[in-house]
């Protein structure tokens, strides 16, 4: 689970720690063979947050949405 809390400006892990500052954090997909994953891209560390499969559409436009969400202020 991940938390992009807009109002503290921070990324946040299942158990409430904060990951990173959101303007710290990027979002990426990445593709391999059959399947792409959505992943945040933080200075210390990327995490996986969401696993497709290209024949049941993918991620699609997650990685824009997510990052023109997070980083509206």
């Amino acid at each position: 689970m991940a938390v992009f809390d807009r109002r503290h400006q921070t990324y946040r892990d299942g158990a409430g720690e904060i990951v990173a500052p959101l303007n710290q954090v990027r979002f990426e997909r990445r593709s391999r063979l059959l399947t792409s994953s959505l992943v945040a891209v933080t200075p210390s560390s990327t995490r996986t947050l969401m696993r497709g499969n290209v024949f049941s559409g993918g991620i699609g436009m997650l990685d824009r949405v997510l990052t023109a969400a997070a980083h509206r202020v």
